[in-house]
């Protein structure tokens, strides 16, 4: 296919403007950016600038270059947190880097090793039943707050020992707070506040029930880690609760939504799956592909370097854009195809080296169950009115979806 150039500056794109994203991952703009400008410099309007990166051998060598490409100097996402705000982002995981991060990794890196995660797998299937089978006797369905939410907030919550009876509550704050460019979730500064500040009470409130009453929970496990031969300080335990909470559950909500869109959009492999359910772990793979949950994640030069040829300077912003490197025909043949066979993927959806998800042997088997399920509890599956996305060019999450389907 010949593509047609584009009359507009390379300048008129605008990958910080939340709306365009709302709409869809704009792919005509990341597909020129990685034929005319892989390693671009992106103005913003808020900030110094940045470079965009589309390529999948561009985000390989930032990803694997802590040393070169700092999360710890400005923080992993594109604006610089407020005055304060960096220090307590960099008692994250997603906010350090080496060695402070593989020490603080190694606390939580067992709970979700594929050992670990097979002995969940019997409990998860049995919520995954229960959960898909709320839909018998029914016609239609909200598949996000209904189906993809309940499923990775039980998992999580599982793991850390939160109550059954504080798990939605929790969800709402999470979403609000790792959700705040979009008004109807977060409709202020203050409620993102509001919500931090009560995850923040929660999770002191766990830690003294958890002191008291030790379980083998991963929240008693945070409670008596050490780390450098110290304890984790009341803050940093409680941000690292409050970040587990959060990824736990946004990101293979978001995956489960955007999955079950792009199987209805594309019914000749909805239908292969059907037919060949042994397909689904691969399946699952290439949703992550089609719509990485995030859009982006950010580092921050330490000194001057090069990225694909392109000089760039210490201090410098760099963007890694997911929807564009995982959709780079240098590495995915046809890429712009959702196939449900797509071997070998080696998709960039969960990040690369140092950073590399610590959940994604969980939101894959997460994945996995819920298409089994699905697949299984339903058929005839259609799309009843609009998805309504996020607003957000950081969580690519979808607000609601309606479905209409028929109970097998």
């Amino acid at each position: 296919m010949t593509v047609q150039p584009d009359p507009a500056p390379l300048s008129a794109i605008d990958l910080t403007d939340a709306s365009v994203w709302e709409a869809a991952a704009p792919h005509g703009w990341l597909d020129r950016l990685r034929r005319e400008s892989p390693v671009h410099w992106h103005e913003e309007s808020d900030g110094p600038g940045f470079w965009a990166l589309t390529r999948h051998a561009d985000v390989r060598q930032v990803s694997t270059s802590p040393g070169e490409f700092s999360s710890y100097v400005g923080g992993p996402i594109r604006l610089d947190p407020p005055e304060g705000g960096l220090d307590q982002v960099r008692m994250i995981i997603i906010g350090m880097d080496p060695p402070e991060h593989q020490m603080f990794r190694s606390i939580v890196s067992r709970a979700f090793t594929p050992k670990m995660i097979g002995q969940l797998e019997s409990a998860l299937r049995s919520e995954t039943k229960r959960v898909v089978g709320s839909l018998r006797g029914r016609n239609t369905c909200e598949f996000v707050s209904e189906i993809a939410s309940p499923i990775p907030m039980w998992s999580i919550s599982e793991l850390m020992g939160v109550p059954q009876a504080d798990r939605h509550r929790l969800y709402e704050l999470s979403h609000a707070l790792i959700d705040d460019q979009d008004p109807e979730v977060s409709p202020s500064p203050e409620a993102s506040t509001e919500a931090l500040s009560e995850i923040f009470a929660y999770a002191t409130a766990m830690a003294e029930r958890e002191r008291a009453r030790p379980t083998d929970s991963l929240t008693s496990r945070l409670l008596t880690a050490e780390v450098d031969g110290r304890r984790l300080s009341d803050l940093e335990y409680t941000l690292f609760f409050m970040f587990l909470i959060v990824a736990g559950n946004e990101t293979t909500r978001t995956a489960s939504s955007q999955g079950l869109i792009a199987l209805l959009e594309h019914p000749d492999e909805l239908r292969r799956l059907r037919d060949e359910p042994n397909l689904i772990p691969t399946a699952v793979d290439e949703i992550l592909r089609w719509e990485p949950p995030i859009h982006h994640f950010r580092r921050t030069a330490t000194v001057d370097t090069r990225i694909g040829g392109q000089q760039v300077a210490a201090g410098d912003k760099v963007l890694m854009w997911y929807a564009g490197s995982n959709r780079d025909p240098a590495v995915f043949e046809d890429p712009h195809r959702f196939r449900v066979d797509r071997s070998p993927n080696p998709h960039q959806s969960f990040g690369i080296g140092e950073h590399f998800c610590l959940g994604a042997n969980l939101a894959r088997l997460s994945l996995r169950l819920l298409l089994e399920e699905l697949v299984a509890a339903v058929t005839d599956i259609e799309i009843a009115a609009p998805p309504r996305r996020l607003h957000s060019n950081l969580i690519n999450g979808v607000k609601e979806l309606q479905i209409g389907f028929r109970p097998r």
